[in-house]
């Protein structure tokens, strides 16, 4: 049997460690001739430390919206160029807390732009300014995941703080906001779930990574007239879509089925199935 080198990586490390999934791989490395695996004798795919390095530079910059075509194209230097954020003294600031895993600063901060900018442009400029921040540091390697994961942490304790604050409001209705199967990616939902309260909406959160039978019979149950489902970039496509006609069948017929995220606008339109674009809650 051929000895794997240590260093290479299995297509599920890769994975992993980026955010895509294997059939993305393929498709790039069909379609744009990266990542170029070594084959094992058995045929199955192993990649370096340096594709790795590459692939999560191209997962960023496919989850900020920038085309796969584009990106694959792209080298490390124009790849960074891409990613990196406009200057702002506030997400440096939060950026440098991130680093030194200062939660209590990190907080103070993040409060502070909260109620100096109000929570709209706060989830806006701060808060999408400083992920795109530590998703690119992440992506080069100069923070680990310990780094993101604190700052995922705090920041969905602020948001549900502050949307819990939100009185709710007589005839606003009841929305039950979740993500489908597979799809595990927490603070886009906490971000609609804000925008939503601060309208006086009252907010079920159901949580991630769902079946669609469930999602049904909680709306059902919970007595809600609109459903909000969360897609991020990876989530978007065809099985995306398919999941979303299954949910939207098992709805009550008053039962408004509503879609957001970065998946959203890449994700093909189902007639009656509605779109929230950015934070404007519908």
């Amino acid at each position: 049997m051929a000895k794997v080198e240590p260093e290479l990586l299995s297509i599920g490390d890769i994975c992993s460690e980026t955010g895509l999934s294997a059939d993305v791989l393929r498709v790039w490395e069909r379609r744009y001739g990266f990542p170029v695996p070594v084959r094992l004798p058995s045929g199955h795919r192993r990649y370096r430390q340096a594709d790795l390095h590459q692939l999560r530079l191209m997962a960023e910059a496919v989850a900020q919206g920038h085309r796969p075509s584009m990106v694959a194209r792209a080298g490390e230097a124009a790849l960074k160029r891409l990613l990196v954020p406009m200057d702002d003294p506030r997400v440096e600031a939060l950026f440098h807390t991130v680093v030194a895993m200062d939660t209590d600063r990190m907080r103070w901060l993040l409060r502070e732009s909260l109620d100096h900018l109000g929570w709209k442009p706060f989830l806006q400029h701060i808060v999408a300014q400083l992920l795109d921040r530590v998703g690119m540091a992440w992506a080069d390697g100069s923070i680990g995941i310990e780094q993101e994961h604190l700052l995922t942490e705090v920041l969905e304790d602020l948001l549900r703080e502050r949307r819990l604050a939100f009185p709710t409001l007589p005839d606003q209705g009841r929305v039950l906001l979740c993500t489908l199967p597979g799809e595990r990616h927490r603070l886009g939902l906490l971000m609609a779930a804000l925008a939503y309260a601060a309208q006086g909406i009252s907010t079920e959160l159901l949580g991630v990574d769902l079946p669609v039978a469930s999602i049904a019979q909680a709306g059902r149950t919970l007595m809600v007239d609109r459903v909000a489902v969360s897609l991020s970039i990876q989530s978007a496509g065809e099985t995306t879509r398919r999941l979303l006609m299954d949910l939207q069948e098992r709805l009550p017929p008053r039962c408004r089925l509503i879609v957001g995220g970065q998946g959203a606008a890449r994700t093909r339109k189902i007639v009656g199935v509605e779109r929230m674009t950015g934070l404007d809650v519908i």
